[in-house]
């Protein structure tokens, strides 16, 4: 959809598919409200006519072609100050705007992505027209900090519209990845969320370091990963950026950027109400309000969502009375307020809460083995500890103490619920002053997570409490300007600044079965054969809390800026730089407290010396000595920056070529498990871009084409290492990856094939491998501590991954009868992603095959989109498949994280 502007208004072109009803309503209600503010501004023009032009006017002559020039500058000018004018004559009955479009003058611009402030006044038949998911020629990105068409922007977008988010219901970034190929997305939990791009992005659970793909909602960055653990509900739509970024607006990111835009008020009373009921007990709900306030001047928009639902992990402990784990239950709400003081002037202001519960992270254990690779029997595992006859009370009972294989099934005792609050408040200046657009972004968010997991798997009393707390606070600000007057250049700068500071403490709580778990065989043989023995086994661990507390902050300083010389009319080349300093500092400490003091315990009931020696190793072997660190750091100084040069083929074929380079600073980091300095040197990222976007068929057909190679040096990643403390166990640490090379090709396509049917293909061939990574940890079975992974593929890289479907709209007569102002509609979507391991140590625990997940849906509703009744499903197939796998040790059996199974159910979705 093409767009005219004059002055600060926003007109779409007729679209060719309107029927002629609404088109004549549109063009009356459009000619009104033109002639009525044309007779004004010709009233204004005689009044304030140039004394020269009267006395031309009394000689009877005609004016000079200069002279006309001069009237029609001023006409526009004079046009521009009318506006407000002509905008109350819309509000007054010539035109209405439905719940979705801005229309206060100065509705925020950039501030949630919106672009240039929009006096949006649509003619009241707009709102006859249904809504649903655009073609990409029609799509409007702001990712570039103003209003473009996806196809104009010369750089690789993915786009999932607002109307197919709440056709489809999709409300988180796992969500997202099932729209966007090359998108992957791991959220156990809060704290274990991971977003990658084109297989690379960051390791979760680690807050000294930031991720590689930086996630931006309504203009603020978010420093902390797991705040995106929430429903978005309310939004306009989500950008997926690929390449580095950050010479345009907040944070630098080195891989992509994720931008979610959410609704803007509006001072057109609206609202919608959206619910969902189905198996699983499932209760979603999502409701919006919009409005005015104080007419002209202040609107509002608020809105809320609840999300419940079981889960479909089946637990076998016969004590807990709710079988069912990973379930969902969560709840939220945003109120927004815009402010125009003039029509220069604008400023909204958010302020938002989530907060959600969840039993407890449900990993079920997936493989244990017998052996090492090489067929070497390995002398302890998982099982066989869980085997010793300390345990044979579970078995007696009936009751199994645990499940290994089963992606379905757990049998775990603890019972408690972990925690994930979000909350923030930002404000957004914008001021339309001397050609620019000055804007302020003020943001301030916190955010918590609180975890009560079961650490040992089972329903043994091992671990009663394990989990790493995060309280994660930010606090940013950011200036920019931004020309506004057209001309052969145009271009932004900005300064950004941010603090952000987490707080975590790991906590692990033993219990009585604790002891007789972590002995080693010759221990537990020795402890067992005597009552005073299995005494002191059991006390040696009971009730100790192994705690670890960091205290990870960044400053960061930045100024950047990008320009647009349009050389022809045909030809721009973008060019962009930004600068980075940031304070990246650390402290911390580990301490062991609670627990029998073994000595006194072992003289009062008798012990022998090598029961208290026994006890004694049991304990420091699982628990690591107290440390304290004080605070370290470093200040480092980093650079993005982009070379775009694009060229306008036809008006509807562009090809783009970019090159941008990215650096992301270190991490202050320590050793677990001695407190010692273990930072983290700087990742480099070169990337680059070959792609072509263009529109065939009248716009109908949408085929957009990206080539692209990204080669990063020291990439940021949790590594696999074997534990200095413990023989035989692993620990993490953060660390460098010398090279990873990233090499393919992604494709966007969509064809409106006729009027009420939409066909869309999206896929991607990526080739992800390491190019050096000779210190690579080893996976457990090899049996060994260091391997050599040049040459292979990534985890978390399939090969090919695609998103396909269909949209079909056709009215309740099948077009037979057409008078009942209703249509069917039905939809697919299939993400498909080929086989690929989901193990950081590329362990065979983490293979996954290839696997298709698939939703969709057919109702009922009214053609303008104000009412919908849905029959829908997601994973309709129930399909089984990971997104996450852990390494097994000789305490652990290797655990997976799934993706969700299916539910199914009814959706409501009304707008008035």
């Amino acid at each position: 959809m093409k767009e005219h502007e004059t002055g600060v208004f926003s007109v779409s072109a007729e679209r060719q598919d309107v029927p002629p009803s609404i088109s004549r309503r549109r063009k009356l209600a459009s000619s009104v409200a033109l002639a009525v503010a044309g007779a004004a501004l010709l009233g204004a023009y005689d009044v304030s006519a140039a004394p020269a032009d009267e006395a031309k006017k009394a000689a009877g002559g005609e004016p000079s072609v200069a002279e006309l020039k001069a009237q029609v500058e001023r006409l526009t000018r004079e046009l521009e100050a009318s506006k407000q004018r002509e905008q109350d004559l819309i509000d007054q009955g010539a035109a209405e705007a439905p719940l979705d479009t801005p229309v206060a003058a100065g509705a925020v611009a950039g501030g949630n992505g919106q672009g240039e402030a929009v006096a949006a006044a649509e003619p009241q038949a707009e709102e006859e027209k249904p809504e649903e998911p655009k073609n990409l020629a029609e799509v409007t990105v702001t990712s570039r900090r103003k209003e473009e068409k996806l196809q104009d922007v010369p750089i690789p977008i993915a786009v999932i519209g607002g109307e197919q988010m709440k056709r489809d219901n999709i409300v988180s970034v796992q969500d997202f990845a099932r729209r966007v190929p090359n998108l992957g997305v791991t959220n156990t939990n809060a704290r274990q969320t991971s977003i990658a791009l084109r297989g690379l992005g960051k390791n979760s659970g680690n807050e000294s370091m930031e991720s590689s793909v930086g996630v931006m909602i309504d203009n603020v960055w978010q420093s902390w990963v797991g705040s995106t653990w929430v429903n978005f509900a309310d939004i306009d739509h989500v950008e997926v950026l690929r390449g580095p970024q950050g010479t345009l607006q907040g944070k630098n990111s080195n891989l992509g950027l994720i931008n979610v835009v959410s609704q803007t008020p509006s001072f057109k009373s609206g609202y919608y109400a959206d619910g969902f009921a189905g198996n699983r007990n499932s209760l979603q709900g999502k409701f919006g309000a919009t409005g005015t306030i104080l007419p002209g001047l202040l609107a509002y928009r608020a809105s809320g969502y609840i999300d419940k639902r079981d889960g479909w992990v089946q637990n076998l402990d016969v004590a807990v009375t709710d079988g069912k784990l990973q379930e969902t239950d969560s709840m939220g709400g945003r109120l927004q307020f815009l402010l125009t003081p003039s029509d220069t002037l604008s400023a909204r202001f958010i302020l938002d809460r989530t907060s959600s519960t969840q039993s407890m992270s449900v990993n079920p254990n997936m493989l244990d083995p017998a052996t090492f690779a090489d067929g070497t029997v390995r002398p302890t595992t998982y099982s066989s500890r869980l085997a010793r006859d300390w345990f044979d009370v579970f078995e007696r009972s009936g009751q199994p103490i645990t499940v290994i294989g089963d992606p379905r099934k757990v049998a775990q005792d603890n019972k408690l619920k972990s925690r994930a609050d979000s909350e923030g408040v930002s404000a957004e200046i914008n001021w339309d002053v001397l050609g620019h657009r000055f804007t302020s972004v003020s943001a301030y968010r916190n955010s918590l997570f609180e975890p009560h997991h079961d650490g040992d798997r089972s329903v043994a009393d091992i671990m009663r409490i394990g989990g790493v707390t995060v309280d994660n606070e930010q606090w940013s600000q950011e200036f920019r300007i931004a020309s506004k007057e057209p001309g052969p250049i145009d271009y932004q700068a900005g300064v950004f600044t941010m603090r952000s500071v987490a707080e975590t403490l790991s906590q692990n709580h033993y219990g009585d079965d604790a002891g007789a778990f972590y002995a080693s065989n010759a221990q537990y043989g020795r402890l067992n054969s005597t009552a005073v023995g299995r005494q002191m086994m059991s006390a040696s661990m009971r009730e100790l809390m192994d705690t670890a507390y960091l205290n990870p902050a960044t400053d960061s300083y930045a100024a950047y800026g990008q320009i647009n010389w349009h050389i022809t009319d045909a030809a721009t080349l973008t060019l962009g730089l930004r600068d980075t300093f940031e304070q990246r500092s650390n402290s911390g400490n580990h301490y062991a407290i609670g627990g029998a003091d073994l000595t006194a315990l072992a003289s009062s009931i008798g012990a022998t010396a090598q029961n208290l020696t026994d006890a004694l190793a049991i304990r420091s072997g699982q628990i690591k000595p107290n440390w304290v660190a004080a605070r370290q750091g470093f200040d480092q100084n980093s650079q993005n920056w982009l070379v775009n040069p694009s060229y306008k083929i036809t008006d509807d074929i562009m090809a783009y070529f970019s090159v941008a380079g990215g650096q992301k600073s270190g991490a202050a980091q320590f050793n677990a498990n001695t407190g010692e300095v273990e930072n983290v040197d700087p990742e480099n990222v070169m990337d680059y871009e070959l792609g072509i976007k263009s529109s065939w068929l009248n716009k109908t057909l949408v085929f957009n084409l990206n080539l692209y190679q990204t080669d990063i040096e020291g990439f940021q990643s949790q590594l696999v290492i074997p534990d200095e403390v413990r023989p035989g166990q692993f620990r993490t640490r953060l660390g460098n990856v010398d090279g990873i090379q990233l090499r393919g090709i992604e494709l966007e396509s969509s064809w409106d094939v006729t009027p009420g049917l939409n066909l869309f293909m999206n896929g991607s061939y990526n080739h992800a491998i390491y190019t050096d990574f000779k210190n690579a940890p080893c996976p457990p079975e090899a049996n060994k501590a260091v391997c050599d992974q040049t040459g292979l593929t990534l985890p978390n890289a399939p090969a090919f991954t695609a998103n396909f479907g269909f949209d079909y709209r056709v009215p309740f007569g099948f077009g037979v009868v057409d008078d009942y102002g209703l249509q069917w509609h039905a939809y697919m979507v299939d993400s498909f992603k080929s086989a690929a391991n989901y193990n950081a140590s590329l362990s065979a625990s983490g293979k996954q095959p290839a696997y298709h997940v698939t939703d969709g849906g057919i109702g009922l509703g009214t053609k303008d989109g104000k009412y919908n009744l849905d029959l829908v499903g997601r994973n309709v197939f129930d399909t089984i498949y990971l997104t996450n796998s852990s390494n097994w040790s000789s305490t652990g059996a290797s655990t997976g994280t799934y993706g969700d199974a299916r539910y199914y159910g009814v959706h409501f979705r009304a707008k008035f």
